[in-house]
């Protein structure tokens, strides 16, 4: 029996039939970059990580340095992307453990080049080109200062140029996320008049990788895909229609268990702000997770658990570390009693796309906002 209140399952072989899933889409052109940020988008960052190097994948991504600087301890050799902003003060570190930066403006360049200056080692870089997310990146105006900066630095190494698209997930309209691409083949085609030679060129989020092989260049970056999760019902609708055959599998589940069991008669409102009253004699059960753990408080009256296959609906208001149910329709239920708030059981399943829906969101938040504290176990 499982030792933790509150816990999050990760099943390994749904994470590594994805990897190879997505693989196979991929073929030998591109190099597979497992995208791990926001701890593995709430899966658990070293235990995705561990589970896709043992299924051969070699290179990763992150936000910050400090998630890099983990991945690092764990393999000495691996391509580690910080695709986030870097403080100048962390460059040293990422120099030392060849850690690649992503860069795209002059002031970052030249903080990197000091740093590796002094250490006497490369910077290894990836140049970010904007192309039309108004995000990160630098433009084309200002791309041949940056460039030629890259050709007469002895300490900075263009490892990598890359992008991001804006709407590629958008498969009635891909008119834009086309802009982008061409807007992107322009400034490799610049690249390449300084006669520079990235490595890797990566633009290819889990939506081009499952719809537009185009776009992988020579990395791509699989994320949410990767976790069993589809990054649009486009996407979805899509790839059914052109009978690609891809089937993801989720890997994360999230449970709990049941702290109290109480009858309270009808009339009785529940929990802060009286929110809701019952209307007859009820069961209800009480359980230890709330909006401190990452139940999203927008669930308040609206949410559903699973206990022993019924659909329990939440009552009144997401506490800060508790929620209560109820359990009325369930025969026998039982103190410590396993919930589930995300998976499924023989006859029922909560996904992280139906929540999301639930509240006006997107599967990314749900699952990243699950609290890191939580434990994750690999099943």
């Amino acid at each position: 029996m499982c030792m933790h209140r509150t816990w999050v399952e990760i099943k390994e072989l749904a994470l590594s039939s994805n990897i190879q899933t997505l693989r196979s889409l991929i073929g030998n052109g591109a190099v597979f970059c497992a995208v791990v940020k926001a701890n593995a988008y709430g899966h658990g960052l070293k235990e995705v990580a561990r589970i896709a190097r043992r299924n051969g994948v070699d290179a990763f991504a992150v936000d910050c340095i400090e998630d890099a600087l983990i991945l690092r301890d764990l393999f000495p050799t691996s391509l580690i992307i910080v695709l986030g902003y870097t403080m100048s003060e962390r460059f040293h570190e990422a120099i030392r453990e060849q850690i690649d930066l992503t860069l795209y403006d002059l002031e970052g360049l030249r903080e990197a080049e000091a740093a590796a200056s002094k250490s006497a080692l490369p910077a290894r870089v990836h140049l970010k080109i904007e192309t039309g997310t108004s995000r990160q990146g630098v433009s084309m105006d200002d791309l041949p200062d940056l460039l030629n900066l890259f050709r007469e630095s002895k300490y900075l190494q263009l490892i990598g140029v890359s992008t991001h698209f804006a709407n590629i997930e958008d498969t009635t309209n891909t008119e834009y996320a086309t802009l982008q691409y061409h807007r992107f083949t322009e400034a490799l085609e610049l690249v390449r008049t300084f006669e520079l030679e990235p490595e890797y060129i990566h633009c290819a989020c889990s939506a081009a990788i499952l719809l537009y092989p185009q776009t992988y260049g020579t990395l791509v970056r699989a994320g949410i895909a990767m976790y069993g999760i589809w990054s649009s019902a486009m996407v979805e609708e899509t790839m059914h229609k052109q009978s690609i055959s891809c089937e993801l599998q989720p890997v994360l589940s999230w449970k709990t268990r049941i702290a109290q069991v109480k009858s309270i008669p009808g009339g009785t409102p529940i929990g802060y702000g009286l929110t809701e009253i019952v209307q007859k004699r009820s069961r209800i059960a009480v359980l230890p997770v709330g909006y401190w753990d990452g139940y999203d408080r927008r669930l308040s009256s609206r949410g559903e658990v699973l206990i022993a296959g019924y659909r329990c609906k939440v009552m009144g208001r997401v506490n800060m570390n508790m929620i209560m149910v109820d359990v009325s329709s369930v025969p026998n239920v039982q103190k410590n009693q396993e919930v589930i708030l995300i998976g499924k059981d023989a006859r029922n399943m909560i996904t992280a796309d139906a929540m999301a829906q639930k509240i006006s969101t997107i599967p990314y938040e749900v699952l990243a906002r699950i609290n890191a504290s939580i434990p994750r176990i690999v099943v």
